[in-house]
């Protein structure tokens, strides 16, 4: 039997992280946060942006630590401008003017391939899903100039059913060789949540059932008098969508069920021209952040082919020290497979 199996490409975190959107919001309301005070609006606001695979997220956006690190030609696909015309994957020029409508009848196309992709039919419990990539994240603070770091690779190991450790090898993210826990509450979203192969396999292939159940995986354990913004449920269900398909091998029936879902979402629209970290134009489906009104999440997509090829987070409106435009973080995929063994490359 052959050492793997390849899948079709699908897209990787990083996405979004928690204490990312934490530091905009405060730069947004330019209001500062004591310490204390940041800690309890973490734990309040966990559930906005759930966690995939624990310490891999974390590592892959590593805020504090890339800070200082120069951006060169060598690092990145391309200069990383774009004030003035084309798009790069580090900035998105007319971002409040670069949308257009169409995003549910996208997003059923892309349902279709994601359809006709191969099953997973020989894939083993005891296999691990591999996916290198490149990320890069900025750091956003007071007194910090606001721009990507350098972009680096990223390699993961998944368990297929989620009772293995993995293994996360980021250097650019200050994070090698870490084992990355087994899946502590499996069947979960959120927190300690289960995205691995076997369990993904379990979730609704019908597209109202998967909304359904995309709005059922809220944190009701978050509210009372934080004062928190009313949850949106919209916004909640696209940001689980981006969170189910950056780090883990979807299943075709309940992918496509899930692009069909997110069809239904309102609030959803098309970015024509979205770059993600290898430089690659792509078509993207975006939301504007209903709690933090100054992001864009983005989901992007092959023009061609409509795989999934990368994400991005996009600031959509200007601070002090924040340009409107601003790529946040990036992500493209490199690779995809599944391996017998973690820490072993297809």
């Amino acid at each position: 039997m052959n050492d793997n199996t390849s899948l079709p490409e699908k897209d990787l975190p990083p996405g979004r992280h928690r204490h990312l959107k934490e530091h905009l919001m405060r730069e947004i309301r330019q209001t500062p946060v004591p310490e204390a005070e940041e800690a309890r609006t973490a734990r309040r606001r966990k559930w906005l942006r759930p966690v995939v695979a624990g310490p891999a997220l974390a590592g892959a956006l590593a805020l504090a630590v890339v800070a200082g690190i120069a951006m060169t030609g060598a690092d990145g696909p391309e200069t990383p401008v774009g004030r003035e015309g084309r798009a790069t994957y580090a900035f998105a020029p007319k971002v409040n003017a670069d949308t257009t409508g169409g995003a549910a009848e996208l997003l059923d196309r892309i349902a279709t391939v994601a359809a006709h992709s191969p099953a997973g039919d020989t894939i083993r419990d005891d296999q691990f899903v591999y996916v290198r990539s490149r990320v890069a994240a900025a750091t956003v603070g007071e007194g910090i100039e606001t721009k990507l770091a350098a972009l680096h690779r990223r390699e993961v190991w998944l368990s297929v059913d989620g009772t293995r450790p993995g293994l996360l090898r980021e250097p650019g993210g200050n994070l090698d060789n870490e084992v990355l826990e087994r899946d502590s509450a499996p069947g979960e979203l959120g927190y300690g949540q289960s995205t691995n192969y076997r369990h993904l396999q379990t979730l609704p292939t019908d597209a109202d059932a998967m909304l359904k159940w995309l709005r059922s995986q809220g944190d009701s354990g978050d509210s009372g008098d934080s004062g928190d913004t009313e949850r949106n449920p919209d916004q909640d269900a696209f940001v689980r969508v981006g969170d189910l398909v950056k780090e883990s091998l979807m299943p075709p029936d309940v992918s496509a069920a899930l692009f069909r879902a997110a069809a239904r979402i309102k609030g959803v629209v098309v970015v024509p021209d979205a770059v993600n970290a290898a430089g690659h134009h792509g078509v993207a489906v975006a939301r504007y952040d209903a709690y933090n009104p100054g992001l864009r999440d983005e989901l992007i997509f092959d023009s061609k082919s409509l795989q999934l090829i990368g994400s991005r987070s996009v600031a959509t409106r200007a601070t002090d020290s924040i340009e409107a435009g601003q790529v946040l973080s990036t992500s493209a995929v490199l690779e995809r497979a599944v391996v017998d063994t973690k820490g072993r490359r297809p």
